[in-house]
């Protein structure tokens, strides 16, 4: 976050408050701008190949553990009762 100016207790509230708008206008407002226009243009900036290697390595790991954790889940549940449905249970479903 973007330090707001410290409040000056011998200025008046209104000069406080004029104070303030200035540095939002001078200070904040470009602050804020820089900060959106370089999260913007971060894709078009020139990486490390090693990094961005090392950061895909880690993506790929954190798949193969989430899959493993639904491998995991789907074997530890087992069948219900409705996936294993007899011949007379489906004629009456029919009718």
């Amino acid at each position: 976050m973007i330090q707001k100016r410290e409040y000056n207790p011998e200025l008046s509230l209104f000069s406080n408050l004029v104070l303030d708008l200035v540095d939002f206008k001078d200070r904040v407002r470009p602050l804020a701008r820089d900060i959106a226009l370089m999260d913007v243009t971060r894709g078009y900036q020139k990486h490390n190949v090693a990094e961005l290697q090392r950061e895909r390595e880690e993506f790929a790991q954190t798949i193969s553990k989430i899959e493993d954790e639904i491998e995991k889940e789907a074997l530890e549940e087992g069948y219900s009762s409705r996936e294993l449905e007899g011949p007379e249970t489906r004629k009456n479903l029919r009718k």
